[in-house]
């Protein structure tokens, strides 16, 4: 049966890139088609000859039937290998097999990092609930579930607990009578009778008599459909005995479905825990080497986490020597391939081998991206959507179905989850180097794309007829390609390296859809690619009237400014614009001609001098993302913002004077980010009173005013809130205010204290504090400690800078002379990572500096220290003694904020003493309402040598003031 189960899939494989080559050619002769009409269109009026060279030439006699002929053949193959289905379904019923707990490679189940798991899957399989229960265990392939299971399954404990035990290992081409079969034959003696019987519910019938009664434990490892679960589950009797059903899967989404509770994830492992698991299968007693341990910890760190590649190489390891452990660290995709038959590479590649054939090229597209890359899920989908893998659906956008393919994909483990959304939806993504490998090895076999480091002028053919070419390294500035049929083939030019385009010869790729470079590209070379869909690049780009030509153009990315013409308006194709400016004209007047709305546009930002007019609008009724910057008072009319009934996030900054009473938001509005509106913080219920507002950010002028109290039953959505430079001061607010506020970030402020009944908002779990007060830092601290007092989880406190450190190096008294040669003294300070550094004074030992360095410092306990060093040209430079000084006493006084106190006024004086560096006593004194303090330094390791310093501390928001 398993070969020809095997034969099967290979038919099966082969045909699928039948019909993708075919697929293929079709839209090559349509496209090509396409694309010389519109070339002899916008160049009727110039030489034909010189049209007619550039366009690709298809015999539409000759190769339309041809592809016709094609698909007739593929049907056919079709009806053979379902005839064959039936056929080897009938052999297998009277073949089954039976299925036990299998072994990862090496022969014991370790179980490193996987206790907790252990305990956890243990208790829900023996609660106090009689009900039959299904516990599903869902990972990723090769991350332990079948291991867990094992030990789970054979404990002694387990053992005792249930009357009946079963295993059965589901395939892929599991049937019923298999299943079932499988399960009699550990439960019950099966004879002759039951291997003739070929009624699945008489199978059934004896599995169900059978267990009725007795408390059972059955296991069905690595399901991957819900067909071969109902196939058993309705002969598993539920005898109200605490029997339990234990299931592994890939599936997120099959073992909620399967699941009586919540699916059990297990996630890769931490650093340690794959250290731990690494040494313990290369080492009998678990012990390594001192030498080899710092190489081992690198080789366990690049298998991310994944049990499978841990034990796989460590059984390597383990019989290796220790001079090959170097090249293991080096290429461990290679050596994990390479091990045991490819035994890791075919268990990660079932998974894909299982994707319904509309995720297959999806997967594949991950090829793409280099190793380790953090994936933005909005260029993935906009991405996939250029490439014409998205299907349509009447009631979806190609957005939101491309966003459910990618959450398809991280359900079956196939692509990990790198940040959500405040909203909850996948920001960013990737996927493990162990995949990528696959990844990579499928793409390359199915010809879907190829890779190029090019470090010559010449091109190897495969380069010419790839659908889709990734450019990895190496000089293509200089290479040289004409237009041909192969190269027509190419339909993506993809390049993550800067410098490396050729001199922009991807248009001689004549049906590229997708160009995609990080690189200067100018337009006049854009505009000749008629057929592209997708256009990012870098730089700045003024576009022609010739770019209403590009009649597929979905996405056009810019990273600096965008100039675009008035023909933008008849592209209704357009679903993307994005720029760090765009410069867009008005829309044609009405009369002119007929109105193009451009219905399929989500993004449109930033846009600058937007005009807000009624005009404008109703052309992009759909969009749901826009930035814009509106010009004076007079011509922005905000209040048309209010007729955008599809807009989900406005970007929204002001240039001249706002016209606040004008102001409309549109009730669809879940993020808004305001800069420069200067509303008083009395007139923000304009902002509050939106409905389906979850991410607000108040940037630069924002807000005016001194005292914020919010109005009740605003903001009742509110999960995530910024404050940046602002003036405010007093912040009076409840819990009630923000119900659902999960992340409250503050910047540049002014504020001194958080509301205290923030420690009741049950949501909250960060506070980020950027460049803020020390007291700022103090309330949020204590709200945390009251969560805590209150049985509430306590807060993520991050923050970064509390205060602003000014340091005036003055000069230099006395320094040491050695060897009766006058040095070249610099100074360098130290805290913690920054490093300041003197320029170095000549042949003086009372050298004048007079610099001074500013730290914004987030821990005021960390110490400070001070070098002095004599410049060297030909050697290194020699140290002239050290000292250390400590700023406590200094951020302590400045927290007194005694404004009125006149200049000079001494706060505190600080003696020399056997625990500090001062020479002579140090004065803390007021000016203009700041805290200074002199101090000489005594140079330490050296035999004189003294330092004059100045400082000054100013709060963050104090220090912005006067810059």
């Amino acid at each position: 049966m398993g070969n020809h189960s095997f034969k099967r899939s290979k038919d099966i494989e082969d045909l699928e890139m039948r019909i993708t080559d075919a697929s293929d050619a079709a839209e090559d002769i349509i496209e090509s088609n396409a694309r010389n009409q519109i070339r002899a269109k916008y160049e009727l009026f110039r030489k034909m000859r010189s049209t007619l060279k550039n366009m690709v030439h298809i015999n539409v006699k000759r190769d339309i039937p041809m592809i016709v002929e094609e698909f007739v053949f593929i049907e056919k193959e079709l009806r053979n290998i379902k005839d064959d289905k039936v056929t080897e379904d009938e052999r297998s019923e009277k073949s089954p097999t039976v299925s036990s707990p299998r072994l990862l490679p090496g022969g014991k189940n370790t179980m490193v990092g996987f206790d907790e798991h252990l305990i956890q899957i243990m208790s829900m399989l023996t609660t106090d609930e009689s009900d039959r229960r299904i516990i599903p265990i869902v990972g990723m392939g090769g991350i332990g579930k079948t291991t867990l299971a094992t030990n789970v399954y054979n404990n002694p404990f387990i053992v005792e607990k249930f009357e009946v035990r079963a295993w059965f290992v589901v395939s892929q081409e599991c049937t019923g009578k298999e299943i079932l079969l499988g399960l009699l034959h550990q439960v019950v003696t099966t004879g002759r009778n039951e291997l003739e019987m070929n009624d699945d519910d008489e199978l059934g019938e004896k599995l169900h008599k059978t267990l009725f009664g007795r408390r059972y434990l059955i296991v069905m490892d690595d399901i991957w459909d819900m067909k071969a679960w109902e196939m058993v589950n309705r002969f598993l009797p539920d005898n109200d005995n605490g029997s339990r059903i234990l299931v592994t899967t890939r599936q997120l989404k099959l073992a909620a479905d399967i699941g009586s509770c919540a699916p059990y994830k297990l996630n890769l492992l931490e650093k340690s825990q794959s250290w731990d698991l690494l040494r313990e299968k290369i080492f009998a007693e678990g012990r390594c080497p001192v030498e080899l341990e710092v190489i081992g910890r690198k080789i366990a760190k690049k298998c991310r986490g994944l049990p499978l590649a841990l034990v796989v190489v460590g059984g390597l390891l383990a019989k290796s020597e220790r001079d090959h452990w170097k090249y293991v660290e080096e290429d461990l995709t290679s050596s994990v391939n390479n091990q045991d038959d490819e035994f890791c590479m075919k268990i990660l590649l079932l998974s894909y081998i299982h994707l319904p054939i509309y995720l297959k090229p999806c997967f594949l597209y991950f090829a793409m991206f280099p190793q380790d890359f953090d994936i933005k899920v909005s260029r993935l989908v906009r991405l996939w959507i250029a490439e014409g893998f998205i299907r349509h659906c009447k009631h979806k956008s190609l957005e939101e179905i491309g966003e459910e393919y990618l959450e398809a994909l991280i359900d079956r483990n196939l692509i990990l989850i790198g940040k959500r959304k405040i909203r909850g939806e996948v920001k960013t993504c990737h996927i493990h180097d162990l995949l990528s490998d696959l990844c990579r090895s499928e793409a390359r076999k199915h010809n879907f794309l190829v890779f190029a480091k090019l470090h010559k002028t010449k091109v190897s053919s495969n380069m010419l007829s790839v659908r889709r070419l990734i450019i990895n390294g190496g000089q293509w500035k200089k290479m040289k390609l004409r237009a041909s049929r192969s190269a027509a083939t190419t339909r993506s030019f993809v390049s993550f390296f800067s410098g490396n385009l050729s001199s922009y010869s991807a248009r001689r790729f004549i049906l590229l859809r997708v160009l995609d470079v990080v690189d200067r590209y100018p337009q006049h070379e854009i505009l000749k690619l008629i057929n592209s869909r997708y256009v990012a690049c870098m730089g700045s780009l003024s576009m022609s009237s010739s770019i209403s030509r590009l009649w597929s153009l979905q996405t056009l990315v810019v990273d600096e400014e965008l100039t675009l013409p008035i023909e933008i308006w008849q592209m209704p194709q357009l679903r993307h614009v994005k720029a760090k400016s765009i410069s867009l004209p008005d829309p044609p007047s009405d009369n002119a001609q007929k109105i193009t709305v451009l219905k399929n546009l989500q993004t449109l930002s930033t846009v600058g001098e937007f005009k807000c007019s009624e005009e404008v609008i109703k052309r992009i009724p759909n969009v749901k993302k826009l930035g814009i910057v509106c010009p004076t008072v007079g011509s922005h009319r905000l209040s048309n913002l209010g007729f955008l009934h599809k807009l989900e996030s406005l970007s929204l900054a002001f240039d001249g004077t706002l016209c606040r009473e004008n102001m409309v938001f549109p009730s669809s509005l879940k993020k808004l980010c305001l800069s420069e509106c200067k509303i008083p913080w009395e007139d923000m219920s304009i902002v509050g009173s939106l409905p389906n507002l979850e991410v607000l950010k108040l940037r630069l002028n924002a807000a005016v005013g001194l005292k914020w109290i919010p109005n009740e039953e605003e903001f009742v959505r509110l999960k995530f809130l910024l404050i940046e430079l602002r003036e405010l001061e007093i912040w009076e607010a409840d819990s009630t205010h923000f119900p659902c506020l999960e992340e409250l970030h503050l910047q540049t402020l002014n504020l001194k204290e958080i509301p205290s009944d923030f420690s009741e908002i049950l949501p909250l779990q960060v506070i980020d504090l950027n460049l803020c007060s020390s007291s700022l830092l103090t309330s949020a601290k204590e709200i945390s400690e009251e969560r805590e007092n209150l049985g509430y989880d306590a807060l993520q406190i991050r923050y970064s800078s509390i205060g602003v450190l000014t340091i005036l190096v003055k000069r230099g008294i006395n320094l040491s002379v050695r060897d009766g040669r006058i040095r070249d003294p610099y100074v360098v300070i130290k805290m913690g990572e920054k490093r300041l550094k003197t320029r170095a004074v000549i042949r003086n030992v009372n050298p004048d500096w007079d610099e001074d360095f500013t730290i914004f410092v987030s821990d005021p306990c960390q110490p400070i220290s001070l070098t002095v060093y004599d410049q060297y040209k030909f050697n290194l430079d020699d140290k002239m003694g050290d000292a250390d000084f400590d700023i406590r006493p200094l951020v302590e006084v400045a927290k007194m904020n005694p404004n009125g106190l006149p200049n000079g006024t001494v706060s505190t004086i600080i003696l020399p003493s056997i625990s500090n560096c001062l020479a002579e006593e140090s004065s803390l004194v007021w000016k203009d309402n700041r805290v200074m303090q002199d101090m000489r330094l005594r140079l330490k390791n050296i035999d004189c040598g003294e330092i004059e310093l100045q400082l000054e501390w100013s709060d963050c928001f104090s220090y912005y003031k006067r810059s």
